[in-house]
C-alpha cells in the first residue's frame, strides 16, 4: 500500500491583483505560517521584463515563502480554440513567454485553462481541441528546456471549455501521459490542477456530474488542486469564513480523505492545494480592506481541514533555536564561525516580519545595537525594542552597548533576558566592575574595542570576559568601509588571547563584514560575524542567497586559516 500523499497548503495570488502588493501577501502568509504561493497571471505579465520576475522571486525568498506554481487567472491563453486570424499565434507566443517566466520564478508547474469555444461555434470544438493538443505537446518540450517540471490543466464546468466531462478529462489526461511516456527525457509532464468546486450542470439546470465525480475522474493525472467554496449550482465561488461555510456545499475534509485514499493512484507523492478566491468587490474603499480578514479566516480553516497532521507540521515555517550555551563562552556545537545579523539594518516599521525572515536563515543570534546619541551620534533603537523582542524569539539576543553610561543601561537590562552584552572599553569608568555586573545579571560579558584603541586595554580584564568585540569601522552607522589595519588587529587579538591561554575566547567583528572581507576576517581569527548591509542584507540578492554567500565566504576563510596553520 502506498504511503499517504503529503498535502501542502498555499494561496493563489488572484485576490491581490490591482489591489495589494506581492509583499503584502507574502507578509500575511508568513504570519499565518503558509509557505507556498501560486502566482496568478495578470495582463502585464507577458510583457514585463525578466528583471521583474527575478526581483519577485527574491522578495518571496526574503519573506520565507516559495513560489511553487503559476496558473492563469483569466482565459487569456485560449486562442487555440479560435478561428479568427492571429489568435492561435498570439496564444502560442504568450504561452511560451509564460513558461519562460515560470522558469525564472523557479516554479515546478505552469498551468492554464485550455480555452473556450465560442458558443455560436460549438461545431469547432473538436478542431480546437486538436489544435490545443498539438501545441501542448510542443510546449511540453519547451517547458522541459525552461526547467519547468509540469504543465497543468484545469478541467472546467461547461461544455464550451474542455475538458469538462469525465470522459473528456480521462481522454486528455491519457493523451498527454502517453506522449510523455514516449519522450520522458525531453518533455515536462502534464497533469491536472483540479478545482474542488467544479461540477457540471446542463442547460436545463440539472446537476449531471457533481464536484466529487469530476474530481475523481482527474485523480490518475492530478498534480495540484484549487481550493474554494461554491453553491449547489456551481454558480458563484467564495472562501471558507464561517459565514461562507454555512452557505457553501464544499466539504474540504471529504476531499482530504479522498486524496489520502487515492494515494496509490496519484502521480505524485506530495500535492499542493491553493486557496483560489477573488476576494471582496475590487476597487471599493468599503470592500478592499476586508480581503485580509477573508484570507486569514479561510487559511486558518484550511490548515485544520485540508492538511493531515504530518503535512501541517511540515507547513509550519521553521524557526531555528539558539546554539549557544548561554552563560558560558563555548558553543554547544562544533561550529567555528557564528553569524549575528545586525537588526538595526531592517525596516523598523516591519520589524517582526523581518525577524521571522531572519529566523529562517539559520543564524545564531540577533545583534542589537543600543546607542544613546552621546557616545556615538546615532540612536536607531532603544530598550523598548529589546523588551518586546525577547518573548518573540528563541534566538539569543546579543546586545552591543554604544553608550556613555554603561552601568545605567545594564541595570535596565536586568529583567529583559538578553543573552550577551558588550560594553565599550572607551566609555567604561570601571571596566572590571561593569563586566562583573554583566555576568551577575546572567549574560555573557564582552568588551568592544574601537579601531584606534590598542588591545592592551583589556589585558587585565580577560578573566571577566566571554568574548571580544573588535570594531572594524567607527561605531554608530551602517554602511561604512572597513578601517585600515582591521585584519591585522584581528590577527594580533587572536595571538594575544592565545598567548594568555584564552584559546576558546571568540572574537566578534562588527563593521563592513562584507562578502569580500569575510574570508580575510575569518582567516585572521574572527569567530562571530555581525552581518549587515554589506552581506546578509545586501540589496543585490535575496536574504537566503546572501546567507549562502556568507557560508561560502566563511568556508574560504577557514580554508585560508587551515593553510596558514600548516605553513606556521
Amino acid at each position: 500500500m502506498a504511503e499517504p500523499v503529503k498535502l501542502r497548503l498555499g494561496v493563489k495570488t488572484d485576490p491581490i491583483e490591482y489591489r495589494y502588493s506581492h509583499e503584502w501577501l507574502f507578509r500575511l502568509l508568513a504570519e499565518e505560517g503558509i509557505r507556498y504561493v501560486q502566482i496568478g497571471t495578470h495582463f502585464e505579465l507577458y510583457q514585463l521584463p525578466d528583471e521583474f520576475f527575478h526581483d519577485l522571486r527574491k522578495r518571496a525568498d526574503d519573506a520565507g515563502v516559495v513560489i511553487d506554481s503559476a496558473f492563469t487567472a483569466h482565459r487569456e491563453l485560449g486562442g487555440f480554440f479560435r478561428e479568427e486570424p492571429g489568435y492561435e499565434q498570439v496564444a502560442r507566443a504568450n504561452f511560451e513567454r509564460y513558461i519562460h517566466v515560470g522558469g525564472i520564478l523557479g516554479v515546478k508547474s505552469v498551468g492554464s485553462n485550455p480555452g473556450a469555444v465560442m458558443r455560436d461555434r460549438m461545431d469547432y470544438k473538436a478542431q480546437g481541441i486538436a489544435c490545443y493538443v498539438r501545441h501542448m505537446k510542443e510546449l511540453m518540450h519547451y517547458a522541459k528546456e525552461c526547467g519547468v517540471e509540469w504543465l497543468t490543466i484545469e478541467p472546467m464546468s461547461c461544455l464550451a471549455e474542455p475538458p469538462t466531462l469525465p470522459d473528456e478529462i480521462q481522454a486528455m489526461g491519457e493523451e498527454f501521459s502517453n506522449y510523455h511516456d514516449q519522450h520522458p527525457e525531453s518533455t515536462a509532464q502534464v497533469g491536472y490542477c483540479t478545482d474542488i468546486a467544479h461540477g457540471y450542470v446542463d442547460d436545463c439546470g440539472e446537476v449531471v456530474f457533481d464536484h466529487v465525480k469530476l474530481f475523481e475522474a482527474a485523480v490518475p493525472y492530478l498534480y495540484e488542486v484549487h481550493l474554494k467554496n461554491t453553491d449547489a449550482m456551481y454558480n458563484s465561488t467564495f472562501g471558507f469564513s464561517e459565514e461562507e461555510r454555512q452557505r457553501g456545499i464544499i466539504d474540504v475534509d471529504q476531499f482530504r480523505k479522498l486524496l489520502i485514499g487515492y494515494s496509490d493512484r496519484l502521480p505524485v507523492q506530495e500535492l499542493a492545494g491553493y486557496l483560489e478566491i477573488g476576494g471582496p468587490k475590487l476597487g471599493r474603499d468599503y470592500s478592499d480592506l476586508h480581503l485580509e480578514t477573508s484570507l486569514r479566516q479561510s487559511l486558518r480553516f484550511l490548515k485544520e481541514s485540508f492538511l493531515n497532521p504530518e503535512s501541517a507540521a511540515e507547513t509550519a515555517i521553521p524557526v531555528r533555536g539558539p546554539e549557544l550555551a548561554l552563560g558560558g563562552s563555548k558553543p554547544i556545537s562544533d561550529k567555528q564561525v557564528f553569524i549575528a545579523p545586525s537588526m538595526m539594518c531592517v525596516d523598523a516599521l516591519n520589524f517582526e516580519h523581518h525577524l521571522r525572515q531572519v529566523e529562517r536563515l539559520s543564524v545564531d543570534m540577533l545583534h542589537m545595537d543600543i546607542m544613546d546619541a552621546h557616545f556615538v551620534p546615532n540612536m536607531p533603537m532603544g530598550l523598548g525594542m529589546l523588551e518586546q523582542l525577547r518573548p518573540k524569539t528563541s534566538l539569543p539576543i546579543d546586545v552591543h552597548l554604544m553608550v556613555a553610561d554603561n552601568d545605567f543601561f545594564i541595570d535596565l537590562l536586568t529583567d529583559v533576558g538578553v543573552d550577551r552584552i558588550s560594553v565599550h572599553v572607551e566609555s567604561c569608568k570601571h571596566l572590571d566592575r561593569t563586566l562583573t555586573r554583566v555576568r551577575e545579571i546572567g549574560a555573557q560579558a564582552g568588551v568592544a574595542i574601537n579601531p584606534a584603541t590598542p588591545l592592551d586595554t583589556i589585558e587585565y580584564v580577560l578573566d571577566r570576559l566571554d568574548y571580544v568585540l573588535l570594531m572594524t569601522v567607527n561605531p554608530g552607522f551602517a554602511g561604512q568601509k572597513m578601517t585600515p589595519g582591521s585584519i591585522h588587529k584581528i590577527q594580533e587579538c587572536r595571538r594575544m588571547l592565545d598567548d594568555r591561554g584564552c584559546f576558546d575566547m571568540p572574537i566578534q567583528v562588527d563593521g563592513n563584514v562584507s562578502f569580500e572581507n569575510i574570508p580575510a576576517m575569518v582567516a585572521a581569527g574572527a569567530a562571530n560575524l555581525v552581518a549587515g548591509t554589506s552581506s546578509i542584507f545586501h540589496k543585490t540578492g535575496s536574504w537566503r542567497e546572501n546567507r549562502n554567500r556568507i557560508d561560502e565566504a566563511i568556508e574560504k576563510g577557514l580554508s585560508e586559516r587551515r593553510q596558514g596553520a600548516k605553513l606556521s
